[in-house]
């Protein structure tokens, strides 16, 4: 998929709640979809970068890989996994924490450099980072584990569908014992967000991308193996904290 459409479908989800993002993105989207021309692209290019924690780490991902934010395999690395994760130095994830985070609207600098001094060497800028590690950065959503198992995003396979929703063998992120950990669960998501069909006729065993209660993406087998292996490494790396997610 366009790395640039990739990402896009993922910050839909949010973004229709007021997450994150302006409120002319989905516009943006919605053209870039209908006509796929240079000017859409450009649009929704210079939309997508308007996202803070998303534009940031897509750019961390790329500076370590001497690529562009929107280069072929960064996009997904960030939602997916790949190995463009593993150039990443904890040093870089920590600066990027302690740096970009903090400001008018965003995390108090003290409060940033706390979180960015407790970031395991483990841990990794799959966006599975942020929602266990940090959180909203601006304060619009409060950080709990319910919202955090919203935020990451999450796969699952079709045992049914219609036309505006489906239901999926999936997984919850829930604490046992003080561990955060995943567990098979049924999850009914839409196919559709802020007027844009995102997902158009899935089939029973379908592998779909999730975010915010939204299906974002169709995947492969592989891409699937990918999500769940770098979610598990940073839940992983955030269990070897003291202080966990409550």
């Amino acid at each position: 998929m366009d790395p640039l459409e990739l990402s896009a479908r993922f910050a839909l989800p949010p973004n229709s709640r007021r997450y994150c993002g302006k409120r002319t993105f989905a516009k943006a989207l919605s053209a870039f979809l209908w006509a796929r021309s240079p000017s859409s692209r450009k649009l929704l290019e210079s939309e997508l970068k308007k996202f803070k924690a998303h534009y940031s780490y897509l750019s961390l991902i790329a500076r370590a890989n001497n690529l562009s934010p929107f280069s072929p395999g960064v996009s997904e690395a960030l939602w997916l996994g790949n190995k463009l994760l593993d150039k990443v130095r904890n040093r870089d994830l920590q600066k990027l924490i302690a740096q970009d985070f903090n400001g008018p609207s965003l995390l108090a600098p003290k409060k940033a450099r706390a979180i960015a001094s407790l970031i395991p060497a483990r841990a990794l800028p799959h966006h599975s980072f942020h929602p266990l590690f940090i959180g909203s950065i601006t304060g619009v959503v409060r950080r709990s584990l319910p919202v955090a198992d919203s935020c990451r995003p999450s796969w699952g396979k079709v045992v049914s569908a219609n036309g505006q929703s489906a239901l999926l063998k999936s997984q919850t992120l829930v604490r046992k014992a003080g561990t955060l950990i995943l567990i098979p669960s049924l999850r009914k998501v839409k196919l559709s967000c802020a007027g844009i069909q995102l997902i158009s006729s899935p089939k029973k065993g379908d592998l779909l991308a999730t975010h915010w209660g939204i299906a974002t993406m169709k995947l492969t087998r592989m891409q699937a193996k990918s999500l769940e292996k770098y979610t598990k490494l940073n839940l992983l790396a955030a269990n070897t904290l003291g202080k966990r997610l409550k």
